[in-house]
């Protein structure tokens, strides 16, 4: 005698799609630069509090997560997550035939 299960018989389906009808609504010009602005001053600003504060571990700490960031922005910017926007903005503006 097997403990193994049977194999399921019920249909495999695949996930519900965007229906074709759907819009997507642009976004605002101004909404990643002005993110990006805000982090930008957010951590110059904290930058600005430990440095004088004088505090050599919460300094360093804050380099570390400073240089972090700037690589999660250049690793969308540059990798695989800008190749996987670019594609999805050119799936939603193609048109079915008919």
């Amino acid at each position: 005698m097997s403990d193994a299960h049977p194999p399921s018989t019920a249909p495999v389906t695949a996930p519900a799609s965007t229906p074709a009808s759907a819009t997507l609504t642009p976004e605002p010009f101004w909404a990643k630069p002005s993110i990006g602005i805000f982090s930008l001053v957010l951590f110059a600003r904290a930058l600005g509090v430990v440095w004088w504060a004088n505090k050599e571990a919460a300094f360093n700490l804050l380099i570390g997560a400073v240089i972090s960031n700037a690589t999660t922005v250049i690793g969308y910017y540059f990798g695989s997550s800008s190749g996987s926007a670019q594609k999805t903005a050119m799936i939603a503006s193609i048109r079915p035939a008919g």
